[in-house]
């Protein structure tokens, strides 16, 4: 693949620290590029998840469901990570959903490869390492916002850190997402 394809998953690792060439010449060989359809469902309940991705281009969600109800855990924009975490961590079936809000172009990178990655190259398991305790970080403080703060609030934050979500993602979700009701983001977005 071209390094322009690549460049704003570099750039996205370079956050946590500068690559060398070599690392960054590595990580692109074995980076794979996929387009899916808008409610693709990348990876289903109680299957492994092989691959590490990054969206470029569209817009995900990972979502918990039992008894047909769903409960989105998280929504994923360009220039992020999009992984179940536990799964490709533990190896173990995966206990959510991933499913693409729109059609979208993710850069992959398959669970053997990363090992690899971070047998040749050391500092690469920094790295990983970082990006996790990242996506950990990011989940602490959302289940903090969850439990300490009012359904007003809480939509609050999402309008003004996070407006793209507000803009392209469907209100049913929005609302999974915030913990609430639809009628209860209703009446607080008629505000």
């Amino acid at each position: 693949m071209d390094k322009s394809t690549h460049l704003s998953f570099i750039s996205f690792l370079e956050q946590f620290g500068a690559l060398p060439e070599d690392v960054s010449t590595a990580i692109e060989r074995v980076m794979q590029s996929m387009e899916f359809p808008k409610k693709h469902i990348l990876l289903k309940k109680g299957k492994v998840c092989n691959y590490l991705y990054f969206i470029q281009k569209g817009l995900a969600r990972n979502y918990f469901e039992e008894e047909n109800k769903e409960l989105t855990n998280d929504i994923v924009l360009e220039g992020e990570i999009l992984v179940s975490f536990s799964s490709f961590i533990s190896r173990k079936p995966s206990i959510e959903t991933i499913e693409l809000l729109e059609d979208s172009i993710l850069l992959a990178i398959h669970y053997d490869d990363l090992q690899n990655l971070y047998q040749q190259f050391p500092m690469m398991e920094r790295f990983g390492r970082m990006i996790a305790e990242h996506h950990y970080n990011s989940l602490a403080m959302k289940s903090y916002r969850l439990k300490f703060s009012n359904s007003s609030e809480r939509y609050q934050y999402l309008f003004e850190n996070k407006i793209e979500i507000v803009k392209r993602v469907p209100i049913g979700i929005i609302a999974s997402y915030l913990g609430m009701s639809i009628e209860t983001l209703s009446r607080i977005r008629s505000k």
